[in-house]
């Protein structure tokens, strides 16, 4: 299974945790997980010329569902989503201002991404 991520693609503490955990997936497996810079018009090319064996998934920092929202705004709705912080309280996101603790999250997102190719 290739997994294609589009992480969070704001500036916030939040967003960089998440692009941080999607790196680490990225640098792990090189061979399977591509971390996706953007999402732009093409796409929906790249998905139509995807092997079957491709998910596609939007990793968001918060409820605010941004990566999720690049997809959808480009047509294309057929992605896995990943939401990393269950609310909008500053005070729980405080962590992320340093990201050397981030062991919660990663597994957090193996969890994740572990349901989704047993569901394949």
């Amino acid at each position: 299974m290739k997994l294609k991520i589009y992480p969070c693609p704001g500036h916030c503490n939040v967003s960089m945790m998440t692009k941080t955990v999607a790196q680490y997936f990225g640098i792990i497996d090189e061979e399977n997980i591509t971390i996706l810079p953007h999402v732009s018009a093409n796409i929906l090319d790249e998905i139509a010329m995807a092997d079957e064996n491709e998910k596609y998934i939007a990793l968001n920092g918060c409820p605010s569902t941004c990566a999720s929202m690049g997809y959808e705004d480009m047509g294309y709705e057929l992605y896995e989503e990943i939401v990393m912080t269950p609310d909008y309280d500053l005070k729980h996101n405080q962590k992320y201002a340093n990201l050397d603790d981030i062991d919660e999250e990663i597994r957090h997102v193996q969890e994740s991404l572990d349901k989704i190719i047993a569901g394949c």
